[in-house]
């Protein structure tokens, strides 16, 4: 805990990267992430946490970054994307999040824009991707290595081969400001409409403070993240929160094991686009049984609005199924989602509640299968 008081000056708790030694300092032992890797959930309590950024830190300044350079991220939620994010902030710099589906012109043209100090990408994929792009990068950084052993690309190297080294070595003090710049986006990013942006640390503490009090969310949440890097509402609606409030953060290992990890974590806090939770219904829809068989036809009564004990214990065992049983919030980010995906999940009992303006955006009632009512946002 040294190491962690001394990079420490009390302005920092104003800050992302502070937030996270503020926690490591305040609860050293509590559970900060969970990530999967090879099948097996990895933990970090806040104090390992907090270690684990500050060496990403020191190789971060060993490797020439310094406050205002940036850090673009390429690739699906990994546990080493957001350790090395909050390094890069810890020095004062800024992260650019790319999006996974952005053309090879886009990619470029983004790259060209933001100009990147480091880059970090998930796989061997996102390597090719960076590669093809034409863009000449200075240092890239990769966190699988499975297919990148055979390239010779000097930019090029492995997160665990360029951190080595740095694991005693001493932190490099805090340059992040609560009004300096934390995330910053691209104006050629076709993927989302808005013009350039940037989020400094002070709005999204404040975001995170704000959802926080409006949903009531304490530090014994269970979030999972288990999308995109990119978009900003997850960094305003999520990651923000999880620094405020200091609650759990689990990552799946994949896209493809999501469904499974979800299920394994059994999560309080979910946060997803309209497409996304249309994405999981239908998912859920398409592993029902037959409705010519009696199981099929017991759930879909249920889901289309039949009251009862017996269709309260339908529903609360398809929730148990896809990983949502424990799920007390369940937040949309973006635009509303169609009239049949909200009335799903708030017949699943799982009412999805607006992100933005989440404490000023209006309400009805409904009802669920125990025709216990919930407040449900309604699209204006």
């Amino acid at each position: 805990m040294n190491r962690i008081s001394s990079a420490y000056p009390q302005a920092a708790a104003d800050t992302l990267p502070g937030r996270v030694l503020l926690h490591a300092r305040q609860r050293p032992g509590a559970v900060a992430l969970r990530y999967k890797r090879l099948g097996i959930w990895q933990v970090l309590a806040w104090d390992a946490l907090a270690q684990e950024v500050g060496v990403l830190a020191a190789a971060l300044a060993a490797d020439g970054f310094q406050a205002g350079d940036r850090l673009a991220l390429l690739g699906h939620p990994r546990a080493e994307a957001l350790l090395l994010a909050l390094a890069a902030l810890w020095l004062g710099g800024e992260v650019a999040p790319l999006a996974v589906d952005l053309a090879p012109d886009a990619l470029a043209l983004t790259l060209t824009e933001l100009a990147p100090q480091v880059v970090f990408a998930e796989d061997q994929e996102q390597v090719d991707r960076l590669l093809e792009s034409g863009v000449a990068l200075r240092r890239v950084v990769y966190g699988d290595a499975r297919g990148l052993l055979h390239y010779q690309e000097p930019a090029l190297q492995a997160l665990e081969d360029w951190q080595r080294g740095y694991q005693t070595a001493a932190l490099p003090p805090i340059q992040a400001q609560p009004e300096g710049v934390a995330f910053v986006y691209a104006r050629s990013c076709a993927w989302d409409a808005r013009p350039a942006g940037a989020l400094t640390h002070a709005r999204l503490l404040a975001s995170g403070a704000a959802l926080g009090a409006a949903l009531g969310l304490h530090d014994d949440e269970e979030a999972f993240w288990g999308r995109r890097l990119a978009p900003a509402g997850l960094l305003r609606h999520l990651l923000a929160p999880w620094l405020v409030q200091g609650f759990r953060l689990s990552i799946p290992e994949s896209l493809e094991s999501r469904d499974q990890d979800r299920r394994e974590i059994g999560p309080t806090l979910v946060l997803g686009s309209a497409q996304s939770y249309a994405r999981l219904q239908a998912r859920i829809l398409g592993r029902l049984p037959s409705a010519s068989a009696w199981q099929g036809r017991l759930i879909r009564a249920a889901l289309e609005g039949q009251r009862g004990v017996l269709a309260w214990l339908v529903l609360h065992s398809l929730r148990e199924v896809v990983g949502l049983a424990r799920v007390r919030h369940a937040v949309l980010v973006g635009e509303a989602p169609a009239p049949d995906v909200q009335q799903f999940y708030t017949r699943l009992g799982l009412p999805l509640r607006l992100a933005e303006g989440l404490e000023s955006a209006p309400l009805e009632l409904a009802e669920d299968a125990l025709g216990r009512r919930l407040a449900v946002w309604v699209a204006p």
